[in-house]
This record gives structure tokens, sequence and C-alpha cells, in this order.
């Protein structure tokens, strides 16, 4: 919550038109604000639940970029956003306490992240490659890991990735 109103986190920094309008309305706000933290701030309006927006400050998925990804995007061989949505809750067992940052990246442009993250997966032929404190265009940690998370591990983005 700010001074002027209920603040909501938008992942990736796309919504859909319906749900903002029905965010909208049913907070009955005045007026809308963006952030450029990928937030929405609903000036005079009342905080409502919503399955549609992020609504914890410290939720993992605005620490997360992402592109559109495959089939959205015909430079990308992955699909991206669902694997970064699998992965969010991860980024606390990578290092608990610490604000981590990954990108999701559909090939090694990067469109989402022009800056290097901390954990960085980028779509190559179908599969994914690992870059570490670096951005996607840079030398690959491991490369070829499978399109999915891995659950049981407690080291996600090394052991299975």
């Amino acid at each position: 919550m700010s001074a002027l109103g209920p603040v909501y986190g938008v992942a990736f920094g796309q919504i859909e038109a319906a749900a903002l309008a029905r965010l909208l309305r049913d907070s009955g706000a005045a007026a809308l604000r963006l952030t450029p933290h990928r937030a929405l701030i609903l000036e005079a309006g009342g905080r409502r639940d919503s399955t549609e927006f992020l609504t914890a400050a410290d939720d993992p998925m605005l620490r997360i970029d992402a592109c559109p990804g495959a089939p959205s995007c015909t430079s990308a061989t992955v699909e991206t956003r669902a694997m970064a949505r699998a992965l969010a809750p991860a980024l606390e067992t990578v290092a608990p306490g610490a604000r981590r940052s990954l990108h999701v990246s559909g090939c090694t442009k990067g469109c989402a992240r022009a800056r290097a993250a901390d954990i960085t997966l980028v779509g190559r032929n179908g599969k994914f490659d690992l870059v570490r404190d670096a951005a996607p265009g840079t030398h690959h940690r491991r490369q070829g890991c499978p399109p999915r998370p891995c659950a049981h591990s407690s080291e996600p983005f090394d052991a299975c990735l």
C-alpha cells in the first residue's frame, strides 16, 4: 500500500485488459498510476484480493524477467513464462533471504532484460543454457538443460538445469 492507494504488481509487465478493468472497477480507484517497477498504484482505491496481479511486495515474480518466448516469438526455441512461474519459488532456495534475480530468455538476444541477472536461462535448440551473473549472450555455465524445473533438488538451478 502506498500513500496514494493499493499497489499491485504485474508479472512480466503484461496484463489482460479485462483483468485490469475488473481490478479498477472493483477497487473504486479514482486514477491509475504506472510505476517503472512493473506495478500499478490505484489512487484512492480499496485493496482487493486478486489472483491476476501480484499483491505481496516480496513476491519473487517481481524479480523475474521473461520474454514472451515460443510460440509468440519466432527467435525463441523454448516457452519461457511457464518456466519462469515454475521456478519463482526456487529463487528463495538459491540464497534464502537474498533478493536474487532470474531472467528466462527464449534466445540469446535477451530482450526482456538488457542487464545481467543473478541467474539467466537462455533458450537454445529447445533446451536451456544456464548463465550466472551475466547476460544471455555471454559464456554459458551449463548447456542443453531440459526445459523443465526440477522440484526434487535443493539446488534447482544447478543440479537439474
